[in-house]
């Protein structure tokens, strides 16, 4: 029998092996089909939003009389998608928690972003179930399993003295080729999820398939440094594996729950909430004001406007649609701010997610999946932006008293997605695990004495 063979009969041979193996497969593959039916709801919901919309311009285009631009503006609500690419099936990140279809109005923006928000987003948190926390949380337990009692398994059969009795180096060898057979069959298990995840969801066999692959690999093999480390303790079965699990805890659990009870506490992540109640204060003490003043505020951003702000009655579209700006501009600073302290949170993340591998992972999944904290704050802008060019398109119309015609409005404008993700390069990842390699290489031959 080779060694090889020794070596895959010996793995298979634990029932706990059989066991961690088979619930890390089923539970990547169930990450995978949830992953799959999430996504697939999230891209019919933005259809069915873009094929409202197209419906309601041919049937507005098709009447004898198209409504006043007042009352257009005020019910038209233009789709605008997130663009997620099928990678944010398999790394749901933010997009678990936000809308990925919101339809826009040339109201204020801050109670639109905010008010139609399925889930608040001061509660967003990492972690959600999906093919990246099966990776980042569930395969160091994996490998943990199948490796700490390596060198305690041999001594207490006692091949250990044996083995080393032969030549000085022999038990070292043997242990390190185990390893590199069990990681070898794991990284095989990953990319058979990845190959598996491709089927399902649709992946391109592209360079960004073979760079996922890569950096979850690279992660399993830091794992897999780490229980060398602890193998290299030369201590019992006992010791070994709860000196993994405490390892495990600390970096993947502790940590990453300080951070966010940290960053919780030091930013404030009610100001966007703040900012929509202020804004709609602000909407509604507008009816008791002077509405011509509120006009004239408005014509300070608009200059161009200034000899059309005339209207006769109580009640005006312009007036309507100029407070309404008004009191946007009321909250920019508290958004403002809550952008700033969001960088900030994010710079503070960066760095503090050095200190844990499964956050790291977790960061670069979803920062390379487009659906991390900055891809979505870059849709937000990406909102903010065509808020200000659906405005814009609407007030000549509005403040012109002009009636906008079929042609006019089949120009309505229309909301243009643009990709969102980052490709940052896992430097430190790469780093970290060459000092783990070399530290290991330097205990291994200090083994190798014992």
């Amino acid at each position: 029998m080779s060694v090889f063979e020794f070596e895959l009969r010996r793995m298979f041979s634990g029932k706990a092996n059989n066991l961690s193996l088979l619930v890390f497969l089923l539970s990547g593959l169930l990450a995978i089909y949830l992953g799959a039916l999430n996504y697939d709801r999230q891209m019919q919901d933005q259809q069915n939003t873009a094929l409202i919309f197209d419906k309601e311009k041919e049937q507005i285009s098709g009447a004898a009389h198209i409504p006043e631009v007042g009352s257009l503006a005020y019910y038209a609500s233009v789709p605008t998608q997130w663009q997620l690419s099928p990678w944010a099936a398999l790394f749901s990140g933010q997009s678990q928690y936000r809308l990925t279809a919101m339809r826009l109005q040339a109201l204020a923006l801050q109670g639109q972003i905010y008010g139609r928000e399925l889930i608040n987003p001061a509660r967003s948190r990492a972690g959600g179930f999906d093919l990246g926390f099966v990776l980042a949380y569930l395969l160091p337990i994996l490998i943990g399993i199948v490796t700490v009692s390596l060198l305690s398994e041999e001594r207490q059969s006692g091949r250990w003295r044996m083995l080393n009795a032969l030549s000085a180096h022999t038990g070292a060898r043997l242990i390190i080729r185990a390893l590199l057979l069990r990681f070898a069959l794991i990284a095989l298990l990953v990319c058979l999820l990845f190959a598996v995840a491709a089927v399902v969801v649709g992946l391109p066999l592209d360079g960004l398939f073979v760079a996922f692959i890569g950096i979850s690999l690279l992660y399993c093999l830091l794992w897999f440094l780490i229980a060398g480390l602890i193998i290299s303790l030369n201590r019992d079965s006992l010791y070994n594996n709860l000196a993994f699990l405490s390892v495990w805890l600390v970096l993947a659990v502790l940590l990453p729950g300080l951070v966010h009870l940290q960053q919780s506490r030091s930013f404030d992540a009610q100001l966007p909430l703040k900012a929509a109640v202020e804004q709609r204060l602000v909407m509604n003490n507008g009816w008791d004001q002077d509405m011509h003043q509120a006009l004239v505020d408005f014509a300070e951003h608009y200059p161009q406007f200034t000899e059309q702000l005339d209207f006769s009655g109580r009640f005006h579209w312009k007036w309507y649609f100029a407070m309404q700006h008004l009191s946007d501009q009321a909250v920019e600073d508290k958004w403002q701010a809550y952008l700033m302290e969001h960088q900030a949170r994010d710079r503070q993340l960066d760095k503090i997610s050095l200190l844990s591998p499964s956050l790291l992972l977790q960061r670069y999944l979803y920062a390379m999946a487009g659906t991390d904290s900055q891809a979505y704050f870059a849709y937000l802008q990406q909102i903010s932006d065509f808020h200000r060019q659906l405005r814009e398109f609407v007030y000549p119309y509005l403040f012109a008293d002009r009636q906008m015609g079929a042609d006019d409005f089949n120009t309505f404008p229309a909301f243009v997605a643009k990709p969102t993700a980052q490709y940052p390069l896992p430097l430190m990842l790469v780093l970290i695990v060459i000092g783990l390699t070399g530290l290991l290489s330097w205990r291994f031959r200090r083994l190798a004495k014992v």
